[in-house]
């Protein structure tokens, strides 16, 4: 009886090592690094890989000038003032003005 018990135990170890294999992150067309601005990860028109909450949400409606860099800083702007430990924003964009973004805190 021992004999069967040892060999069963030995079965299962060979086979809970066999079992596991390290896997790698593969890249894909679609991955890329995130630029971060003013210590916000800035995401546009993508979501994050990684695991995160969402704060809450930032908007504006008029903004004299129209160009993107300018909006993105009106954004990060109210954005750090109502959430100062947020860790990224995810862009929303509007052709009628209402642009908006969601603030987000990567889980650790």
């Amino acid at each position: 009886m021992k004999k069967y018990l040892i060999g069963f135990v030995l079965s299962c170890c060979l086979l809970a090592l066999v079992a596991f294999r390290v896997v790698g992150y593969e890249q894909h067309f679609a991955t890329a690094e995130v630029v971060k601005v003013q210590g916000f990860y800035i995401f546009t028109d993508s979501k994050p890989v990684m695991p995160f909450e969402n704060l809450g949400t930032v908007e504006i409606t008029f903004v004299a000038d129209t160009q993107y860099e300018s909006i993105r800083n009106h954004l990060i702007k109210r954005a750090r003032k109502k959430f100062p430990d947020a860790d990224g924003l995810i862009m929303m964009f509007d052709k009628k003005g209402a642009d908006k973004c969601e603030v987000i805190k990567f889980k650790r």
